[in-house]
Order: structure tokens, then C-alpha cells, then sequence
């Protein structure tokens, strides 16, 4: 090997060396502010003013989040597996170009309020985005599946979001996103109904209901085929009992389209 290509490649391994520490150093002081959010959602719940810090910690990692993932490219593909194991909850596409980070902000009671940062990429570039703020008493939602779909050539992103509005209500659903233009949509309509193209299809479960007083299954979470491209939710009744009969909706080449 000549000293040209001795000299390549020091500078490629150094280069990735500095990859790995960077990223190395972005989980640790993102951990340590996400620890934060534990701390004072626990322990530090007994302290005079903890929710205002409680509230500041969320703040903090949001921005610091916001700022990692939009200015280093690799974080798209980094598995993050420390923040995960203390309660960060990240959904990727299977293409790995969209990711959504969720998390529980522990300033609810039963009713649990969520934030979300999303992440994705165009022409090579990397994004990263704040969700919209929810309206006062909208707890949110998070993220914990994200699947593909090709509909004329462009790809759609189909996510799986759950609400948990008490111990035994929750809202779910399913909303499709694109990116257009190096910008990320999140009204894009794919799914037809009697009523037009949708963006999204959701309900609510509550199991603290009457008819629902027997009911020990754990079916009523929406399923999604990604082989056959099929997307189930279960029939809610009237009187708001869950029931073991699905509504389906298959992808028949443009939209999903109720089977």
C-alpha cells in the first residue's frame, strides 16, 4: 500500500472515529436531559415548584432534540438504545428516511400528555421538527409504528399513534404522511371513504363502559398487513363495546379502499 493510500485511509477511520464519538456524546447529553424529565416526574414530584421544572426539563430536551436531529444526519439511523431504555419511543419508516421520536411528558395524571419530534430526509438533507402544539385538554398521542407505501410512484409513510386519555380510555389511529418538496406533509389523503380520501382513520376506546365490563381481550389496537397491505380497526357499537369484527381497508394501487 503507497503512503497516498496509507494516508486515505488514516483519514477515513479518523473520520469515522469522530462520527461515532460525536454521536456518542449527542445520546449522552440528550440522556441526561431526558433523565431530567424522569427525575422531576418522580422523585423530585415532592420538591416546591417541580411541575415548573418538570415543565423546563420537556422544554430543554425538546430544543436539544430538535437541534441534534436536524444538524447531524447520522441520528436518523442511531438506535438511540439508552434514550429507549428510559422511555423514548422512536418510530422509523422501513426505507429509514422518516422517524418520529414520542415521549410521555409525565404532566398529566391518567391522562397521559405526549410531544413528538420528527425527523426525515430529502435530497440528502436531514430535517427536524417540532410537533404542533396540541389545544388545551388534547393530551397527544405517540408514535410506534411507521410503514411505507407506494401509491403512483410516490411514497407514503402510513403511522400508528395511540392516546391514552385514562386508565382505561384511549384514542388510536392511523395518519398518513409524505414529504413533498423537501417539506414534511401531514394531511396527505390516502385512504377512501364513503365520505372522500382521508388522511387519517381513528377511534376511541373505552373500556370503563358497561358493555365493555367483561371484555379481557387486547385486540383493539389497529393491525396493519404490510404484505397484503391491509389496514384493520375493530367495530366499536354504539354503546361504546368493543367488539371482535374488524373494518378493513386494503391498498389497491392508488388508495386504501375499504374491503
Amino acid at each position: 500500500m503507497n503512503a497516498k493510500k496509507i494516508l486515505g485511509f488514516i483519514c477515513l477511520c479518523t473520520i469515522h472515529l469522530g462520527f461515532g464519538q460525536n454521536i456518542t456524546a449527542i445520546e449522552k447529553q440528550l440522556n441526561e436531559a431526558f433523565q431530567k424529565i424522569n427525575y422531576w416526574s418522580s422523585e423530585g414530584r415532592d420538591f416546591k415548584n417541580s411541575y415548573d421544572s418538570l415543565a423546563a426539563a420537556n422544554t430543554k430536551f425538546e430544543k436539544l432534540l430538535v437541534r441534534y436531529t436536524s444538524s447531524h444526519p447520522q441520528t436518523i439511523t442511531n438506535d438511540f438504545k439508552f434514550l429507549k431504555k428510559n422511555g423514548l419511543i422512536i418510530a422509523t419508516s422501513e426505507d429509514g428516511k422518516f422517524r418520529i421520536y414520542s415521549w410521555d411528558t409525565w404532566t398529566g395524571g391518567t391522562m397521559h400528555f405526549f410531544k413528538n419530534i420528527f425527523q426525515y430526509k430529502s435530497d440528502q438533507k436531514v430535517y427536524s421538527k417540532a410537533g404542533e402544539n396540541q389545544g388545551e385538554g388534547d393530551p397527544g398521542s405517540y408514535c410506534y409504528q411507521i410503514n411505507d407505501v407506494i401509491s403512483e410512484s410516490k411514497k407514503y409513510y402510513l403511522t400508528q399513534n395511540k392516546a391514552i386519555l385514562s386508565s382505561g380510555m384511549s384514542y388510536h389511529n392511523i395518519k398518513i404522511f409524505s414529504i413533498d418538496n423537501g417539506k414534511l406533509n401531514d394531511k396527505a389523503q390516502l385512504i377512501k371513504t364513503l365520505s372522500g380520501i382521508k388522511n387519517q382513520l381513528g377511534y376511541e376506546v373505552d373500556l370503563t363502559a358497561s358493555a365493555n365490563r367483561n371484555y379481557e381481550g387486547r385486540d383493539y389496537g389497529i393491525e396493519y398487513d404490510p404484505k397484503n397491505k391491509i389496514i384493520s380497526i375493530p367495530v366499536i357499537q354504539a354503546d361504546s363495546k368493543v367488539t371482535a369484527k374488524k373494518i378493513r381497508y386494503q391498498f389497491k394501487g392508488k388508495y386504501f379502499e375499504k374491503l
